[in-house]
């Protein structure tokens, strides 16, 4: 049996594609509904809150504002990866007490016997606010003239410097330098599945079923919150319809469920309506402004500047990765020597920035690229050659900010890719449509991604009396398949058929430990985890073997499910049976295996048209990718779609814009995220000759990848359409045109 390598079907589709899959919504309990009273403004005073009228509509059974609702601690930021010492940040409460920060500040949470009570008595409690000024551009919340939080004295909530390298020398030594200012627009993740949350408090036990990518760091937040062990604690992590992200954050609302759970001594449930989904989590919006100094050949020797990230109204518990991550990138996959990035992350009264798939990477790729791009238009050289020019050559590879590089061969994958794409073939074919008149264009760009991070995860391979294998993992599924990659790998290193193996995950109480699923590390941790415990669960089925076999086990050889010693064999099932029947009965392993980042690249080509309205059409989209280990193909191939389509929206479509009063100012109506129709036709490959990582399967990471580059390939499509400069997403019709 050999199943890593191929296109295995997904094991666990049948309930999603037949609509009995089980997300929060769906958890049948006996709970009252939850609703939030939020502010209409960006900024303003609360003098009073009036429930009196709440409160007498049929059905409502409390309304409790911040008095009600308190909390041991604030919601913190996630200290795995952020040092809280870094930052200026106040811990944020469940809903807001004296001041409401942006237009959709939860400032009361409902409760009712049906959703349609709670709706009615929302709209009757009545806030009184006086309205402050807001500020809504974060380069305007750098003067400090208007606070968003006045205990700060300042709204910069992050000032670092990141340097590498004689910066100085460079710019001095250079033949040329251009000045460039890049910016990243506010998008909205936009999973299918709104966050939710169910929340019951029983006996001093709290169970919270939540839409979550990390359960346990769901657990472990709680409890510091709520002041309660996290051994009294249990989240169960249902299915959950897509995530981006998105769904690491753990949000006031769902802090304000718990409580009233608690108070009431009644379960409590709450689904965000699509509105509450867009305000509760958005992403990117940042903005680099400055210098590159590069030699006539193309030869780029320094960059500097300033990045602005807008952090929006509260820090959330992911929103410090991105202007810490951003200017690491920044040099991406060139061998850029001098670099010196100031990096300030700023509040402004707007909804707060999270996680999204890619954070900070597909930002510091649009900035790189771009900075290629815009390089090689000032030299008149092509994509190509710009990026052969400056491309890394020996891996591995520590850049001038101190990250180091696994492995890979970036310049063989560029010219392979450039091959195997036919990027030139479809650039002469462009231009000759432009000759006719057709507003068609071409584009190319390279990335470096960080995914796999560590900094471990756990797994455990456990043998049935039946010989069937469960494996329980950290990682935490949520919709890209990859438990049926890990059941593949699984079932190869026991050598028996994969349909005796089931991944079990997203229960604190049935998994011991767990990081969770983002960053593309499944594949590279959660099953490297599984792995290993899968090795050291076959050599204890080797002693039971040996045991029956009344042999030494060096003795015993195994085999596609058979033990075999002097001519005698035992089945798997055999063994499994005796294990459970002798003195120790039962094999199993569990494990927490440490794991680092890797570093996954490749070059992808966008095709773009655009009309004489200006509406901008992808209608290709290829990859070229070396992602390490590719263990599923078909898995591996749905996830660069997934995320190119994603890249379409982002590059042409989506910008979650936020008006002079600091309200967002786009529904589905006009945030268009793109669908079917949209969506390019695709080409994807992975190199024959992979670059495998440290983890033990050799996976690296694919789940961002085409999000990360593909607003940079088609960008430079649109420009090499229209022969205009486009240095900021999404581009509009109304540039294009």
């Amino acid at each position: 049996m050999n199943y890593v390598g191929k296109a295995v079907k997904r094991l666990y589709d049948d309930k999603f594609v037949t609509g009995k899959s089980t997300y929060v919504d769906d958890i049948q309990i006996n709970a009252l509904y939850a609703g939030f009273v939020r502010s209409p403004y960006a900024h303003a005073l609360i003098k009073s809150v009036d429930v009196t009228d709440a409160l007498k509509v049929p059905g409502i059974v409390a309304v409790y504002t911040a008095k009600d609702l308190q909390v041991k601690e604030g919601i913190g930021i996630w200290t795995t990866y952020e040092d809280p010492r870094q930052w200026k940040f106040i811990p944020r409460k469940p809903l807001a007490e004296r001041e409401v920060k942006y237009a959709g500040d939860p400032v009361a949470i409902v409760i009712g016997t049906d959703k349609y009570n709670v709706r009615d008595a929302i709209d009757k409690v009545s806030v009184d606010y006086e309205k402050l000024p807001a500020i809504v551009k974060m380069e305007e919340a750098l003067e400090d003239k208007t606070l968003v939080h006045d205990e700060l004295k300042t709204n910069v909530a992050f000032d670092q410097t990141f340097s590498g390298g004689n910066v100085d020398e460079a710019f001095r030594s250079a033949d040329r330098k251009i000045e460039v200012e890049i910016t990243n627009n506010r998008v909205i993740p936009n999973p299918m599945e709104p966050r939710g949350i169910v929340s019951r408090y029983e006996g001093g036990f709290l169970t919270v079923w939540y839409s979550t990518q990390v359960p346990h760091a769901a657990r472990a937040e709680f409890s510091r919150v709520l002041g309660i062990p996290a051994s009294k604690i249990r989240v169960i992590m249902p299915d959950v319809g897509g995530a981006f992200g998105s769904k690491v954050n753990i949000l006031p609302e769902d802090v304000a469920v718990v409580l009233s759970s608690i108070k009431l001594g009644r379960p409590v449930r709450w689904t965000a309506t699509r509105s509450e989904e867009m305000i509760s989590s958005e992403a990117r919006h940042n903005t680099f402004k400055g210098e590159v100094a590069f030699k006539s050949d193309g030869t780029i020797l320094g960059i500097r500047g300033d990045l602005i990230v807008d952090m929006g109204a509260y820090l959330t518990y992911t929103s410090p990765l991105q202007p810490a991550i951003v200017p690491l990138m920044i040099p991406g996959p060139y061998k850029i020597q001098a670099i010196n990035v100031r990096s300030r992350a700023v509040y402004t009264n707007t909804p707060p920035i999270t996680m999204y798939r890619g954070a900070s990477r597909p930002e510091a790729t649009f900035i790189i690229e771009r900075i290629m791009s815009n390089v090689a238009d000032e030299l008149g050289i092509d994509d190509v050659t710009i990026r052969e020019k400056n491309l890394i050559t020996t891996l591995p590879y520590a850049n001038p900010l101190g990250l180091k590089y696994d492995s890979g061969d970036y310049l063989s994958l560029l010219h392979e890719g450039v091959e195997k794409l036919e990027y030139n073939k479809l650039k002469a074919w462009a231009k000759a449509m432009r000759e006719r008149g057709r507003k068609v264009g071409v584009g190319l760009a390279f990335y470096l991604e960080i995914s796999g991070f560590g900094p471990w995860e756990f797994g455990e391979v456990r043998v049935t009396e039946t010989g069937d294998v469960i494996v329980t993992t950290g990682g935490t599924p949520h919709g890209q398949g990859s438990e049926t990659g890990i059941a593949q790998i699984v079932a190869d290193e026991l050598q028996i058929d994969i349909n005796k193996v089931k991944v079990v995950w997203g229960d604190t109480e049935v998994v011991s430990a767990g990081m969770g699923t983002y960053g593309s590390r499944t594949a590279a941790a959660a099953a490297s985890a599984a792995k290993v415990a899968a090795t050291k669960v076959l050599e204890k089925m080797k002693k039971s073997a040996a045991k029956m076999l009344k042999v030494d086990v060096e003795e015993v050889k195994y085999s596609s499910g058979e033990f075999e010693a002097n001519g005698r064999k035992v089945s798997w099932n055999e063994v499994a049976d005796f294990a459970y029947k002798s003195d120790e009965p039962g094999i199993f392993e569990e494990l927490i295996l440490p794991g680092d980042v890797t570093f996954p690249y490749g070059v992808h080509v966008a095709v773009v048209e655009v009309d004489d309205y200006g509406i901008a059409r992808v209608s290709e989209y290829k990859a070229y990718d070396d992602i390490g280990m590719v263990i599923n193909p078909a898995l591996a191939e749905g996830q660069i779609h997934g995320g190119a389509t994603q890249a379409v929206g982002q590059a042409v479509l989506e910008e979650a814009v936020i008006n002079d009063e600091g309200q967002l100012a786009v529904t589905y109506a006009d945030y268009l995220v793109p669908t079917a129709v949209e969506a390019p036709k695709f080409e994807s490959y992975f190199t024959e000759k992979p670059h495998v990582s440290q983890y033990p399967t050799g996976a690296k990471g694919v789940g961002e990848a085409a999000l990360i580059v593909g607003p940079a390939a088609i960008v430079r499509a649109l420009e090499d359409a229209t022969g205009k400069r486009f240095n900021h997403t999404p581009v509009k019709p109304e540039e294009l045109s």
